[in-house]
């Protein structure tokens, strides 16, 4: 499979998982607003830091470092390496990932009260702490099929996650409303614990039985090598996990997942802190207790998914460069690089314009709509500003991890949680929300800048600025402005219900494709979009 049939297909596969699972996921969200309300949801995320701090220390640099050293193999043809790699990955992570959850599901008590700030959530805590061995197999299993450029085994296994994730919700609910009781935050970290555990029993079923088991047979394997890997397994010998070649490749996944790690680490614990502080500074700012958790719930459980539904494509695409920029890395094929940073930033770009418009447009439609809070959509709204920047650093991130740039990734990120700090303490009690709302945008912006002057040194990108940026602004402003007086035109379109909205919604996309046929694919923006896919 070439490079470009691989990333179009991956990405279509990867992109409609996303989209579905985030579709029920809306869903999911709405029904959870209607039934334990956004109080309970903003308890729940306030646990999300802390889980994903030990989700990062046990499985998160690893299963990075399993893709990136898998598909290196794979480029060299050297297959015995890939499944050492995927060994020690399995070995590291699951012995980290146990000890978190220990720890964890012990300190809960003292996390809830002397971290969080709300006791509240240990029982929260200690159901979490049960999905971390779960998640950590689930990762590694799935790092190693996507180095193998085979993404229909994460893809399966992301989808079973989000439905058995919903599913249990759905059956403690149904059972706890035939005995009377009420439903609260602690269903949902029991529907995530299902949902990991269906998720790692899918990827070690397929990693043994399945029909791309390497264990079994391997297409991109020659017969020889196949029947070797055959004969290992069936004789129990360790020939291809010797020591001395063990320690080599502990050694380079150490090198790849420390960095990272501590990177993914440092990032939980900013945002654990960013989760504690603001509704306390919201609470400053005149908000009782109850109604700081429900601004934080609302912002964070319902307009800022809404705000990341879109990076399902750019999300896919970015999993899917992380494996071959690392390979075109290893086979030192430099255009090929160059060509795919000015793909990926162009159409990233064009993405996060289109919905940033979208937003700006329909985001009170859809709030009131989807989860009938008016909140939301304000808030969804104010957020829209921030598509252009999260849509691109999320390809561009990790690009920059395919070409070994995780210590410069690093300090922006935690450069970027400075700035969201600093907005809370000092923006939020006299601003309210959109003092945080404000250090979002400039911390987006910031990683955003800092990653393109990176990658104009490492690679020789750069981009027109007429191509890159003030043409796909004015299609952006003219699609929204023709809609705005067609809405004068017919009334029903300015109507809030779902046929007004989809019609909207339809028209507001056919202006933009339209706008962007004829006005972008002109002179070099036409040759450049016409000549870097031919490089991928």
């Amino acid at each position: 499979m070439n490079q470009r049939h691989y990333l179009l297909k991956g990405t279509m596969i990867l992109t409609l998982t996303g989209l579905l699972t985030r579709i029920a996921g809306f869903f999911y969200k709405i029904f959870l607003s209607r039934t334990i309300g956004a109080a309970q949801i903003g308890l729940f995320q306030l646990t999300l830091p802390v889980c994903a701090f030990c989700m990062a220390l046990s499985c998160g640099g690893i299963q990075t470092a399993v893709s990136r050293f898998t598909a290196e193999c794979y480029a060299e043809k050297d297959r015995r390496s890939a499944l050492r790699i995927l060994a020690c990955a399995l070995l590291l992570s699951g012995g980290l990932s146990c000890v978190c959850s220990a720890a964890l599901f012990f300190g809960a008590p003292r996390i809830a009260r002397s971290f969080l700030l709300e006791p509240s959530c240990t029982a929260l805590l200690q159901i979490v702490a049960l999905s971390i061995p779960f998640s950590a197999i689930h990762g590694c299993i799935g790092g190693f099929f996507i180095g193998r450029k085979n993404v229909s085994v994460p893809s399966a296994a992301q989808f079973i996650e989000q439905f058995l994730r919903i599913a249990a919700v759905l059956f403690f609910f149904s059972f706890l409303q035939k005995n009377g009781q009420s439903m609260d935050a602690a269903v949902m970290a029991l529907g995530q614990v299902a949902g990991e555990l269906a998720a790692a029993l899918f990827c070690v079923g397929h990693l043994f039985f399945g029909k791309s088991s390497p264990f079994f047979s391997d297409p991109d394997l020659s017969a020889d090598e196949s029947s070797q890997i055959r004969k290992f397994r069936r004789q129990g010998r360790a020939r291809i996990l010797r020591p001395n070649v063990w320690r080599s490749d502990m050694n380079r996944i150490l090198s790849v997942s420390l960095p990272l790690g501590l990177n993914r680490m440092l990032v939980c614990v900013l945002q654990g802190i960013e989760a504690a502080l603001l509704p306390q500074m919201l609470q400053r700012s005149g908000c009782d207790s109850s109604q700081a958790l429900a601004v934080y719930g609302t912002l964070t459980g319902m307009a800022l998914p809404l705000i990341m539904f879109p990076t399902a494509i750019t999300t896919s695409l970015g999993t899917l460069l992380l494996p071959a920029v690392s390979e075109a890395r290893a086979l030192h094929q430099g255009k090929k690089i160059s060509g795919t940073v000015d793909a990926s930033f162009q159409g990233s770009l064009l993405l996060g314009l289109f919905f940033l418009g979208a937003f700006l447009l329909f985001g009170a439609d859809i709030g009131a709509l989807l989860f009938h809070s008016e909140l939301a959509g304000i808030y969804t709204r104010k957020l829209a500003l921030l598509c252009p920047f999260l849509y691109i650093n999320t390809t561009l991130v990790s690009i920059l991890h395919g070409l070994g740039a995780t210590m410069l990734v690093t300090a922006w990120n935690i450069a970027g949680f400075g700035v969201r700090l600093v907005a809370i303490l000092f923006f939020v009690p006299a601003a309210g929300i959109d003092g945080y709302l404000a250090g979002m945008l400039f911390s987006q912006a910031l990683i955003t800048v800092c990653s393109l002057f990176v990658l104009h040194r490492s690679s020789g990108f750069s981009s027109d600025l007429s191509d890159s940026l003030i043409r796909p602004a004015l299609v952006c402003a003219a699609s929204g402005a023709g809609l705005f007086l067609l809405q004068n035109v017919l009334p029903y379109l300015g109507r809030t219900s779902w046929g007004s909205l989809f019609c909207s919604a339809c028209i507001y996309t056919a202006f933009f494709l339209l706008l962007a046929f004829f006005f972008l694919l002109q002179g070099s923006a036409r040759r450049r979009l016409l000549r870097y896919p031919t490089r991928i």
